[in-house]
């Protein structure tokens, strides 16, 4: 059983990954756009399709979400070379919400470097120079974000690049993903627990 689900999860991730968001059932339904955002009311927050029916729940789930949201960080990179650091902490966001159902929790990573790998896109895994420190701890202080940053509980990108987020304590990483180490931080603006890797932030 554990094993059939880890095959439709994998499934489910890769075809979601190599589908244009124009031929999502979530956009045909008009819940999200061709930019993978949710569609809202004219002048309002609110949705302009709510779920309510289980075609409209089973086209926008947590792993669309998730999933549609790496894919718009993916858009935001030029060119056909990316950093580890800017997926590693997306991965670890799926990679912890799907734990429970899966054998295999590296399967993510795995997928995603077997997409990249078919799609000749090369992958930078050099270390940048601006990276805070490189021991095992992320020391306690105030840091900005140099890229958008995924919030599974989020529809949208709300930790966007230059927003302020914080360690309180001397953080050990609770990952490692793609070869590079997950760090919780709190974002300031909203005061949500968020995930990094050290290429992902500055000194503030």
């Amino acid at each position: 059983m554990g094993r059939a689900i880890d095959l439709f999860v994998t499934y489910r991730f890769v075809r979601l990954l190599t589908t244009p968001f124009e031929k999502t059932d979530a956009y045909k339904l008009g819940i999200i756009d061709g930019n993978g955002n949710r569609i809202r009311q004219p002048n309002s927050t609110k949705p302009a399709v709510e779920l309510a029916t289980i075609e409209q729940k089973n086209s926008y789930t947590v792993l669309h979400k998730l999933v549609f949201n790496i894919k718009k960080i993916f858009a935001k990179v030029p060119g056909l070379r990316t950093k580890v650091g800017t997926y590693a902490a997306s991965l670890f966001l799926l990679k912890d919400t799907f734990k429970e159902h899966v054998e295999d929790p590296d399967m993510f990573e795995k997928e995603f470097m077997k997409y990249l790998k078919e799609n000749d896109i090369e992958f930078d895994d050099s270390i940048s120079e601006e990276v805070i420190g490189f021991g095992e701890i992320l020391p306690k202080g105030e840091y900005v974000l140099v890229n958008d940053i995924l919030n599974k509980e989020e529809e949208e990108l709300s930790a966007k690049k230059g927003d302020k987020v914080i360690a309180f304590e001397d953080e050990p990483p609770v990952d490692t993903v793609l070869g590079v180490e997950i760090f919780p931080v709190i974002h300031d603006k909203t005061k949500e627990k968020i995930y990094v890797s050290l290429e992902d932030i500055k000194d503030g």
